[in-house]
């Protein structure tokens, strides 16, 4: 018999058959190597003494008065508690349908009497190793969960710590930059110092962009609890737009906003949606050459709206649709590798949608631009009942 990984002593095996002869001959064998074993001469009876304490294994007879072995293992796998203990059944009928029964009705293996004591031994072994190892892999999940909940404290200490820590030094260097702005130096130097604080201030923008990215997607990554408002939506676009018209015109692009007509609701978490619609316009004037046109537009259907965002900007190649939702990935289109981001803007924008139970897609041809829809659900209004007189 191969060596056995487990303690003998410390294993309880239950042993059920209505014959007190055949439960002897087992006990003497099982006793004989160590192993720690009860007797039932009945299926009721061995469901009480598994309840009351759940053995390692349990050796199963068929045909027995009241309750036969099926039934018994059919009521072990129906139970949370006992599913886990390996039934090996023992019985005279050898017979394929009987064997293929006991199998359906959970059994993990089948030893036809009269058995062999080593062939016995061996199936033992066999299921108390498989049950050691089953055990010792919920102990490595356990601790792997444990592990992963720990990550997950530590992480999000860090979006705590980052947003004080990353954030301030980058108000502190622009603080300065005001400063200088405001120095009096004299003409032949002012040139520089004016070119200094744009730099400044420039790279100050890029790098806040950049940790506000990283941070909102390490956020989403630990789980983001949304809170939840309603808003007319038109307002809503409209305010998110105010910053990005002196962008558009700065570069001289059209971005044109066609609202709807009718007042609709949506509930959003204002703050991450705006982030979201902040996103996709900014990207399409970034994409966009000089000269070109940024369309918004909300459409309306039954209980969903549409936010249409359209751009007459670089486009994006057919193989790379499938990609630039995931985190960090970037075009490599002509054009595109000129434009600085992280990678993060459209994937913070498709968690933010689904979130709030919408969906973004894409549709886009190179040199000719690119059109996402962001759709979200209508919050519908009830109409008032007027109260009885």
């Amino acid at each position: 018999m191969a060596e056995q990984a487990f303690d003998p002593k410390q294993t309880k095996i239950l042993m059920v058959d209505d014959l007190p002869s055949n439960l002897q001959t087992l006990s003497d064998l099982l006793t004989a190597y160590g192993y720690i074993n009860v007797q039932a001469r009945d299926g009721q009876t061995a469901l009480n003494l598994v309840q009351a304490d759940l053995p390692d294994l349990i050796l199963l007879d068929i045909y027995m008065p009241g309750m036969d072995g099926y039934e018994v293992c059919r009521r072990l796998k129906a139970d949370e508690r006992t599913k886990h203990i390996p039934v090996v059944f023992i019985s005279a009928l050898s017979d394929i349908d009987n064997v293929v029964k006991a199998f359906e009705a959970g059994g993990a293996d089948y030893i036809v009497k009269p058995f062999q004591f080593r062939e016995v031994l061996a199936r033992v072994v066999s299921q108390l190793t498989l049950v050691r190892q089953r055990r010792e892999i919920e102990t490595l999940r356990a601790q792997d969960r444990q592990h992963f909940e720990s990550l997950q404290r530590m992480k999000d200490q860090f979006i705590r710590m980052a947003t004080h820590d990353l954030r301030n030094p980058l108000n502190v260097i622009l603080g300065y930059a005001n400063i200088i702005e405001r120095l009096n130096i004299s003409d032949p130097d002012l040139s520089l110092r004016n070119e200094a604080v744009e730099n400044i201030r420039d790279s100050v923008e890029k790098m806040r962009s950049l940790v506000s990215d990283l941070l909102d997607f390490a956020q989403f990554e630990t789980g983001t609890y949304l809170t939840l408002a309603p808003v007319l939506l038109s307002q809503f676009i409209d305010k998110c737009l105010n910053r990005l018209h002196v962008v558009a015109v700065q570069k001289n692009i059209e971005l044109a906003y066609t609202a709807l007509a009718e007042a609709v609701t949506i509930n959003v978490d204002e703050t991450y949606m705006a982030r979201a619609i902040d996103n996709l316009v900014s990207n399409a004037i970034k994409y966009t050459p000089a000269g070109g046109r940024v369309e918004v537009q909300i459409e309306r259907t039954d209980q969903q709206v549409c936010i249409r965002v359209a751009d007459t900007g670089l486009g994006i190649p057919e193989e790379d649709l499938p990609h630039i939702f995931d985190p960090f990935y970037r075009v490599r289109y002509a054009g595109h590798e000129q434009v600085e981001g992280s990678g993060l803007g459209l994937s913070i924008v498709k968690t933010v949608v689904e979130q709030h139970h919408g969906q973004v897609m894409v549709e886009s041809r190179p040199g000719k631009g690119s059109t996402f829809r962001v759709t979200l659900p209508v919050v519908l209004t009830v109409p008032q009942v007027p109260a009885p007189q």
